[in-house]
Parts: C-alpha cells; structure tokens; sequence
C-alpha cells in the first residue's frame, strides 16, 4: 500500500470528521481541493478506521458512505491491476461481470420500465416484478464478498471498510425485498415504488462504486494467490448472480516445503482418550464425516478450525486466524461478545438456540466452553445440527 504522510493523513480526516459533523458536501470538496490533487483508497480507508477508533460505531459510517464516494469520486489515484484479474474464472473476473450485468438491470431494464409504468405502460409493471426478483440474486454477490473477501482484508489489517460495506449491502438487501413485497401488491403505490426503486438502484450502483473502486484495488494489493484459491473454491456455495458458472480458474500456488511433521508421518501417533484411543488418520476421519458443522474458536476469540460434513452457514478457510467477532455483521456482535465473555469468566459452559432457516429448515446451535482438566478455558467449540429429517421422522413416527 501507498506510504501516508501524517500531514496527509490528518487533512483526510478533518474533512471527514466535518462531514460526520453535519458539514455540506460542497465546502467538504472545496476543503479537498485545496488539499490535495488526488488520494490513495488506503489513505481513505485509513482515515476512516481512525474514526472507528475514536469511537465511531461503524454503522455511523454506513450513513456516510455515499457521501465519501461523492467527496472522492474522479480523485481516487487508479492502482495498478493485476493482469491475472482480468482472466476469465478468476474471482475478481467474476465478481465485475456480475457488477456489469447488474448495473445493466437496473439502468437498461428497471429504471426505464419505472418510468413507463408511470406514464401508462401496464405491462411495463410485469416487467419490473420480474427485474426486482432477478434483482434480489445480489444476495449471492453480497455473501461471497462478506464471506470469502472480508476475511482476506481483516487478516491483513483493513479492518474498517468491511465493517461498514457489510452493513451498507444488509440495507440494500433490505430495500430490495421491500421494492418486491410492493411491487407484487395488486395496485402498487406509484409514489412509494418510485421512491423505493430509485433509492435502491442508487445505493447498488454506490455500492459498485466501492466494490470496484475501493474494495478489490485494497485486496488486490495483500492477498496472496492461495487466498484467491479459497474465493475460487468457496463460489459454489453462494452461487452466482445473474451470470452462468464461470470458466475454471486455478491460482499458480507456490510449491510449499514438507517437513518431517507432514501428516501422513504422524498418522500412526496414538491419542488417548478417556475411553479408549484413536490415531491420528482415524480421528481426522471421524471429524470430517461427522453429521454436523463444527467451528472451534480459540482463547483469543480466533477461529482456528472448521470441520463436520454439514455445509449449514456459509464460511471461508480465508477467515481461519481472524478474530470470531470479523466474521459476523454489526447487528450480531453484541451477542457473540456476550458469549465469549461468559465462558472467558466461567459464568456459562454452554449456550443453545434453535430457529428455521429460509423458514423451512429446524437448525440447532450450540456454543460450548471447551476447558481442560484444570477448568483452563481452551475455546468455544460451536455446534451447528440440521434437525428437519429428525424432525419429519419424530412426528411420523417412523424410528428408522
């Protein structure tokens, strides 16, 4: 990343920190322009993490963040791109071809038919359910990125921009579903449909901007080829939006040295367990076809393991090392921090919840204190179960 002069870095942050004070937009670019020519994204993303460090909530910023695109828009220095990304299966290749088809619905098919809807095109309607149901697909887009993506950046210290981009796609997902639950009503309300159709082709259309702008420049500069492999790997599980599967892409991986502790040399060593013993291949084994997803979270709050061969919640091999609270939107935390908390203390050895996925599913999750035989606290082992075969059976009482 670019080096940042303090000088520089302070200039970025008193126009921000106007802006956060109810300061106009006008007077906020008059106060760039006599500050700078252009700006580095990590002098940006920077003067926004020092906001969040002086106690900003990040969901503050979410507010904001429209405004920093206007501030900086036509000024931001253009990074030098891999030219790997350009190759067709690669993820970033991916994730624009997505941006153009999406950026194409909304100004080539929603917002003109939005217009002649209004102007007494009947049929027009048809069309806009159909663009706001292809429309509510972002949700594959915004899930890969939260959760194959975000990771990368956190592990290699941005921490701030997906903070707030994470809370920024929950509110556009959130007007989407809105725009289609009135648009399906049997006489929609113009006013309010044109309102909530403008609103959420604007906030997409940011949040590109910051995709393409921000985001991938920042990963681009710090994630390493393996990195890229795990996105690539993880697609599948999110599915693509408005676009077929992707060519096949593989990252050259650099070859990796095997010591004399590889796994397979230590496959015969023996574990003992309370009741009995099982080497190593055998407990690797046993993990991985357990009918369960598990999650194993450190005594630093660090995810360090998934295993299980349930595929419940989504998640990335990328977020393997990174704080527990990362993985989780801002809504959330609160909740995850009161967990760990009570197990850091010995207050609580287990949590436990049940709820129905997609409203269909009976998942069950159980957060357990994971202590040695001093009582040491070691980690939280999370348990997740899918419940709805068990479920169907136990009440058709077939036991089989």
């Amino acid at each position: 990343m670019a080096k940042m002069s303090k000088e520089r870095q302070a200039a970025i942050l008193q126009i921000l920190e106007f802006l956060q004070n109810g300061g106009d937009l006008e007077t906020a670019k008059k106060m760039f322009k006599q500050s700078f020519d252009k700006v580095d994204v990590a002098e940006i993303t920077e003067a926004e993490r020092q906001l969040i460090a002086k106690g900003l909530d990040p969901r503050e910023i979410q507010y904001l963040c429209n405004v920093h695109v206007d501030l900086f828009k036509g000024n931001i220095d253009e990074p030098k791109e891999n030219p790997e990304f350009e190759t067709p299966g690669h993820p970033v290749h991916t994730f624009k071809m997505e941006n153009v088809v999406i950026k194409s619905l909304i100004n080539d098919a929603l917002l003109p038919d939005l217009k002649r809807w209004e102007d007494g095109d009947d049929k027009a309607l048809g069309r806009m359910r159909q663009e706001l149901k292809d429309l509510s697909q972002l949700k594959k887009h915004y899930s890969r990125k939260e959760t194959s993506m975000f990771p990368i950046m956190t592990r290699h210290g941005i921490t701030a921009p997906p903070k707030v981009m994470w809370g920024v796609d929950d509110e556009i997902l959130a007007l989407i579903k809105q725009a289609n639950e009135l648009v399906n009503v049997e006489n929609p309300d113009q006013s309010k449909l044109d309102d909530l159709v403008k609103n959420l082709a604007h906030e997409v259309l940011e949040m590109i901007i910051k995709e393409e702008d921000i985001m991938l420049p920042m990963i681009g500069e710090v994630a390493s080829a393996e990195e890229w492999g795990n996105v690539k790997k993880e697609e599948e599980q999110f599915g693509y939006t408005l676009i077929q599967k992707p060519l096949n892409w593989q990252p050259k991986l650099l070859k990796q040295a095997t010591g004399d502790i590889a796994l397979n040399n230590l496959a015969s060593l023996v574990v003992n367990f309370t009741e009995g013993s099982l080497n190593i291949e055998q407990m690797r084994a046993i993990v991985d076809i357990l009918p369960m997803e598990l999650t194993f979270v450190d005594k630093n709050d660090k995810v360090v393991f998934f295993g299980g061969s349930e595929h419940i919640f989504s998640h990335s091999k990328n977020a393997l090392g990174n704080d527990v609270y990362t993985c989780h939107p801002q809504e959330v935390i609160g909740k995850v921090k009161a967990i760990m908390t009570a197990f850091h203390e010995g207050k609580k050895d287990e949590f436990e919840f049940s709820f129905r996925k997609d409203n269909k599913n009976l998942i069950w999750v159980r957060y357990l204190a994971v202590r040695n035989s001093e009582s040491e606290y070691l980690g939280c082992l999370e348990v997740v179960q899918n419940l709805t075969n068990f479920e169907k059976n136990f009440n058709s009482g077939n036991q089989n």
